[in-house]
């Protein structure tokens, strides 16, 4: 745990009056860049955080800390009914200092070079591979043979990869892969190798086997200790709303209102602080844009509809987007899956055993351990790879196919048995979705569509990656591995694929794009028409990337702080 009593954690009553910087969201993002603001002691920064500051041996562990259900670091949300299954989503956020990176799988990827070159192509100067490539390398300390050209050794955050395979089925879906013309990616953070291909991932953990939330290595408490005097800390509080005013053509954020995260807590009492700066919201990709809207800044007849009065029309909450997922499950023997964990007692008190001792063992999170990445226009129409068209180093993925050694629903029930299952993932979705406020209240769940497979073609380029994702099961088959439907597509037509993708779809949690560069914010990520305001999350990205997002989310914070304290400089 943070000594409490003896770090910059603040109580509301505690703050001061007023902040050079004042950073909202202690998340994924918003850790690294309260710590770059505050490095230089001649700037006060108060990081607000609505979730508590945690770092507890629990949360730590990889495998426990990526539990969901009932873990008091992940807040559960819903969306409105979805269009695709009928049923509202199960959304999950991280609460506390940290954020995502406390309980997401830990995945290190950038993204493919290609997809940030075309945001730049179409407007986000400064956005491409070439720009954004030191602030990854900034942070940066990879723990495996790596080209030192594109990645840094020496930042705050590590990555590693895991010792090997934990599971033979692994190695067959690699090899599997690779008999379908879809080579090793040998390091998927190099921007030199084609992206398509499968990888092993890294992940951000350390030596003896402990998850690396951005908390932990950017908010150290001797990171805490030794900025106490400028860099306060104040979990259990959010943002009520920006008091603004205008300034000429611009609008200038004064004053900040927080409140406790709970209502009752306190009788509502709230703190106004004023900001001598810059606020910057890092409250992701549903708290960003609630705090725009709440503040008056957003679509006009939405603001008027939940009564707050308009300060400048943008389209903040209307470019959402996720990487939609769909489950093929099968069983598996329970020697090679994670619920013998599940099923077995005994089996998992020797784990935790082996962890303690040797911090070794399925404990360290083994789910999700490689992922397959496909391009559709690359593939025949039986999902393989085509032997006349052939990627290079530009494509962008737009499948991703995770093995895990984990299934739901049949193979989870049956405790005779294992489970594996493919997480087909559309990457690249045209499909856009939108934030709204329910209501004026800012304690208030934001209303989420995901409008998931809205545009035509996403739901047959999520077809085609279910047939690569069968073709991989039959190879593993045709090797002699026991894998047997438990639920998996009947059959790979159109209609049986619709069927499956509507009975085994999935968020995968990788919100983004509700504040997107070139809409909301400028390439600078001032949110237009405001002069001291800026978002710094996943909320900002032009579209999805076709990637897992905390590396990005970092990258992005690093180029925030840079370009703020940039400001500051040219303004002094």
């Amino acid at each position: 745990m943070w000594p409490f009593s003896s770090s910059p954690f603040m109580r509301l009553n505690d703050l001061h009056d007023e902040y050079d910087y004042v950073v909202v969201g202690g998340g994924t993002a918003g850790c690294v860049l309260a710590n770059r603001l505050s490095a230089s002691p001649q700037y006060t920064v108060l990081l607000i955080e609505r979730g508590p500051a945690v770092d507890s041996w629990i949360s730590r562990v990889p495998l426990l800390s990526a539990s969901l259900d009932g873990s008091p670091l992940a807040n559960k949300i819903q969306s409105i009914t979805d269009r695709v299954t009928g049923r509202p989503v199960d959304i999950y956020q991280g609460t506390g200092l940290g954020g995502a990176s406390l309980i997401n799988h830990m995945v290190y990827t950038r993204g493919p070079p290609g997809q940030f070159d075309r945001w730049e192509r179409n407007g986000a100067e400064g956005w491409g591979s070439k720009a954004l490539l030191p602030y990854f390398i900034k942070s940066e300390s990879a723990q495996y043979e790596v080209n030192s050209r594109v990645h840094g050794t020496k930042g705050e955050w590590s990555n590693r990869h895991n010792t090997g395979f934990f599971y033979s089925n692994f190695q067959l879906c690699a090899d599997a892969s690779e008999a379908l013309g879809l080579p090793q990616n040998p390091d998927l953070n190099d921007p030199d190798n084609s992206p398509i291909g499968w990888a092993r991932f890294p992940v951000t953990r350390d030596a003896g086997g402990h998850r690396i939330s951005t908390a932990r290595a950017f908010l150290s408490p001797g990171v805490l200790a030794a900025r106490r005097a400028n860099l306060h800390v104040c979990p259990g509080t959010i943002v009520e709303r920006l008091v603004m005013e205008k300034d000429g053509d611009d609008i200038i954020a004064r004053f900040v209102i927080i409140g406790p995260t709970d209502a009752k807590v306190g009788n509502g009492i709230t703190k106004q602080v004023r900001v001598r700066g810059e606020v910057v919201l890092c409250a992701g990709t549903f708290g960003s844009p609630q705090v725009l809207l709440l503040s008056g800044i957003g679509p006009t007849d939405h603001l008027k509809e939940v009564g707050i009065p308009v300060l400048k029309d943008l389209p903040v909450g209307e470019n959402l987007q996720d990487h939609f997922g769909v489950f093929s499950q099968y069983f598996s023997p329970l020697y090679e899956s994670l619920l013998r964990i599940r099923h077995q007692p005994l089996y998992f008190i020797m784990q935790f055993i082996e962890y303690l001792l040797y911090g070794t063992g399925v404990l360290l999170a083994p789910v999700v351990q490689m992922g397959i990445f496909a391009c559709t226009a690359l593939l025949d129409v039986r999902g393989v790879p085509s032997t006349e068209k052939h990627p290079d180093k530009h494509t962008v993925p737009d499948i991703e196919i995770m093995p895990l050694a984990y299934a739901r629903g049949l193979a989870e029930r049956d405790k005779s048995r294992g489970g594996f299952s493919y997480l087909t993932v559309l990457l690249t979705p045209e499909s856009r979705g939108t934030v709204r406020l329910s209501s004026a209240d800012p304690r208030a769940t934001p209303k989420i569509d995901l409008n998931y497979l809205s545009a035509p073609g996403d739901r047959e380029r999520l077809r085609q990656g279910l047939r690569l994702s069968m073709r991989i099961a039959e190879k593993l088959t045709e090797s002699g591995n026991i894998l047997q439907p438990a639920e998996a597509p009947r059959s790979d037509d159109d209609e049986a694929l619709d069927a499956h993708i509507k009975d085994q779809a999935c968020t995968t949690y990788h919100y983004s794009s509700s504040c997107a560069i070139g809409k909301v914010v400028g390439n600078d990520l001032i949110v237009k028409g405001t002069r001291n305001v800026r978002v710094a999350d996943t909320s900002v990205f032009p579209e999805i990337p076709a990637t897992h997002l905390q590396a990005l989310a970092v990258a992005v914070a690093e180029k925030c702080a840079d370009m703020v304290l940039g400001a500051k400089i040219r303004s002094s």
